[in-house]
């Protein structure tokens, strides 16, 4: 259950490291992992599969401290790449993430290139198959006196898989520029730090393809699948005002739709004390402007010929007389302008070793105020081809006689209008750890973590309906304890041979909303004695806790350089999660609501065995199995009068079987390295009632690194080299549908891996 999964980039060999069965007890990092390979996209970390599925809980971390506070509005890889100016990466274990920063997953942490005391320059130039390509350079030196200076700049110029976006040469389009100081001095340095990044994302990986039935699925003949794009041609997406219902057009590559910008001021150092303690510490002031803007087809809306003509439906390309006689696609677009946030994270550590106890003392500081945040929303049709035109929308009512459906914009009737919020948030914990031995064969650890959070909102109780100058919700929840109790052992059976058990819990304040009055079936209804029309408030807060249990126990078996073994079961449960959905009216396909709150538990038992093993010289071989049963707990709730209950069904996107095999072979004098890693994923679940399914595929990479001299190395790596056609993700809209029988050789819409791409990195030092 516990198969790691972080992210995506042609990058050093130092991501790839041996794990020690015997070190388990004091491991803070989860090692043995292709980190850094990511079969969804090239730009950031690939996702690690603990067997929940992701909620924006994991973490990328920098110098310590998280590079955003939260993954929305702002991403993560819009501030944060791997270049050159890191000096070394790592994957904090499930544990120390949690103790850490109280976050559920496995969080890759980074730290930043301090001056040495002679010039150093590094500097990468990559290219792939699609005309992609990547350059950045950094160059670290003295000053005087112990002064040190370093400075990078990191450039991206992505195609993606060869995409043509018509508004856009760029799929990912980002800079990054770093500047830093620092001193060093007898007992310890501290440096400064400034990092300014620009970054524009595309962010889409939807396909519309044809399902064939019982988890088979075929591309359609004028869409290849991971390359062309879904997205309107002239980037211009109609979308309605949330303060006034106005309609209106954004431009997905225009400033206020897809640019972050962010300037980011770390202060870092360490110290060591007389008295054998040492202090580390870091902070990280950040000003922001991040935006979001998506098109998410809704992937069970297409209406073939067949069926418009079947219900009288007519389409035309938008402002003309001209029929269209092709397939439709019902999209949600979603435009979120360009948010304020200012962020301070702080995190100083004490550790010290006292006899056989290396004990640990933190503090953690963390403020996040992000301004008037605005979701705009809107749904469409647009043809099903590359590069889609609008369409505008017409129900026959009469021969002779058509009514149109859409407005000037292409808009249907308001269906589900996104959301308003301000939030600040405050946060101060105090985290420590002890691991010890216990005698020659038996090592433990324990941990603990409280945090203090208060909370300032902002909120629109008019779900489903625009604001319209109704008065907002302004409210303080202050006073909250967020905990964390962690604990590990491990037992020497034999010199060889032992046993292994660790438990994680992680307890936090998760506040919802909700509806005053409702009708029988749990839907929103008005206030008594409302005027017709009116619409319900979501306005009662909710004091929610979520929680996460972790808890397992296996065996470990090392046998030298030969062979590293641990075998692991693990139960993990995540109680109270708060949905929100947004569902189609069976009875009305355009008619889209947004459900909120719907309130669930998860539950995974897994089985994992994880080998290493380096048989003979220059060959190393990683081997990795998950066994696991990702379940919904406690779901049920009704949406459009219909009642469902989906507790027991395996969650979408999980698949109940995992492999990972990672060969690699070193030769020509250890100047060449071939290597390959392989994938593989099960039957995948697309939808709540587990009706759709995908069959099992399998993700692989490989490539050859080549060290011509201490200077200048060369990484050929081919990802997805068995061109596999893979489609998976969840199928939007579909979470009601309980018969795929209608959608059988039906168009669908659902994400797919990256195509065969070839991708060259030649990396120099000077």
């Amino acid at each position: 259950m516990l198969q790691l999964r972080v992210t995506g980039q042609t990058v050093k060999d130092s991501t790839r490291v041996i794990n020690r069965a015997d070190s388990l007890g004091k491991s803070k990092e989860e090692k043995n992992r292709n980190v850094m390979l990511n079969a969804d996209a090239n730009t950031g970390p690939r996702n690690v599969n603990i067997g929940l599925p992701f909620q924006g809980d994991i973490i990328i971390l920098e110098n310590d401290i998280p590079v955003v506070y939260t993954f929305y509005p702002q991403i993560p890889i819009g501030v944060w790449r791997y270049d050159n100016s890191l000096g070394r990466i790592g994957l904090l274990s499930f544990a120390e993430g949690a103790l850490l920063w109280g976050k559920v997953g496995f969080a890759v942490n980074s730290y930043d290139r301090n001056a040495g005391s002679t010039f150093k320059g590094y500097a990468s130039v990559y290219t792939n198959s699609w005309g992609s390509s990547r350059y950045d350079v950094t160059l670290t030196g003295p000053l005087k006196k112990g002064w040190g200076y370093d400075v990078s700049v990191f450039e991206n110029y992505d195609r993606f898989n060869g995409t043509n976006f018509m508004f856009t040469p760029w799929g990912d389009r980002t800079s990054i520029v770093k500047a830093g100081i620092s001193k060093k001095y007898k007992n310890g340095y501290v440096k400064l730090l400034w990092k300014h990044s620009e970054s524009r994302t595309v962010l889409t990986n939807f396909y519309p393809l044809t399902y064939n039935g019982n988890g088979k699925t075929s591309p359609l003949s004028n869409f290849q699948l991971g390359r062309d794009s879904y997205l309107l041609a002239d980037g211009n997406a109609p979308y309605y005002d949330l303060k006034t219902g106005k309609p209106g057009f954004v431009n997905v590559n225009s400033d206020d739709a897809s640019k972050n910008i962010a300037n980011s001021f770390y202060l870092t150092g360490d110290h060591k004390f007389g008295n054998g303690i040492n202090m580390t510490y870091s902070s990280m002031f950040m000003k922001a402007k991040a935006t979001s803007s998506g098109q998410f087809p809704i992937s069970l809306q297409i209406q073939d010929p067949d069926q418009q003509a079947a219900s009288g439906s007519i389409f035309k390309l938008h402002n003309s007389n001209t029929v269209y006689n092709g397939s439709a696609q019902l999209v949600s677009n979603i435009f979120q302008p360009r948010s304020d946030i200012t962020t301070l994270i702080s995190r100083i550590e004490f550790t010290k070793k006292i006899s056989n106890h290396d004990l640990r003392l933190g503090f953690t500081q963390q403020y996040n105020n992000i301004g008037p945040t605005q979701v705009n929303f809107g749904v469409f049709y647009q043809t099903v081809e590359p590069n889609p035109r609008l369409l505008d929308f017409y129900v026959k009512t009469a021969p002779g006689t058509n009514y149109q459906v859409t407005n000037d914009f292409g808009l249907l009737p308001s269906a589900g209008v996104g959301g308003y919020s301000e939030m600040k948030t405050k946060k101060y914990a105090i985290y420590g750890s002890d691991d010890f031995s216990i005698n020659k064969w038996w090592t433990a650890g324990l941990g603990a973590r409280i945090e203090l959070e208060n909370d300032h909102e902002v909120y629109d109780p008019y779900l489903n309906s625009f604001i319209n100058d109704r008065p907002l919700i302004s409210r303080d929840f202050n006073n909250n304890w967020n905990k964390v109790f962690l604990a590990s052992t491990v037992i020497k059976a034999t010199a060889k041979f032992g046993f292994l058990a660790d438990f994680t819990y992680n307890d936090w304040y998760n506040r919802y909303w909700d509806y005053a009055y409702k009708d029988a079936n749990g839907n929103p209804i008005p206030a008594p004695g409302s005027p017709a029309g009116a619409t319900p408030l979501n306005n009662v807060p909710i004091a929610g806790r979520q929680k996460v249990i972790n808890y397992g126990g296996g065996i470990y078996f090392n046998w030298g350089d030969a062979l590293s073994l641990v075998s692991k079961v693990t139960k993990i449960t995540k109680e109270n999660n708060v949905a929100t959905a947004n569902i189609t009216n069976p009875a009305d396909p355009t008619q889209v609501a947004t459900f909120y709150p719907i309130l669930y538990n998860i539950e995974t038992i897994g089985w994992t065995t994880d080998i290493v093993s380096r048989p003979m010289k220059g060959l190393s071989i990683h081997y990795l199995l998950t066994i696991q049963n990702p379940q919904y707990k406690n779901y049920q709730y009704s949406a459009f009068g219909v009642n469902y209950n989906i507790s027991n069904n395996v969650i979408p996107e999980l698949s109940k079987v995992l492999m990972e095999f990672d060969p690699s072979y070193t030769f020509m004098k250890g100047s060449l390295r071939a290597w390959v890693s392989v994938r593989y994923f099960g039957k995948q679940y697309a939808n709540q009632t587990n009706a759709f399914f995908y069959n099992g595929w399998i993700e692989n990479f490989g490539g050859l690194d080549y060290r011509m001299s201490r200077s200048i190395d060369f990484k050929f790596q081919v990802t997805n080299f068995l061109d596999q056609k893979g489609v998976k993700g969840a199928i939007q809209g579909a979470d009601q549908i309980t018969d795929v029988t209608p959608y059988i050789n039906r168009k669908i819409v659902a994400s797919a891996i990256r195509p065969r791409t070839f991708e060259l990195t030649a990396n120099f030092k000077f």
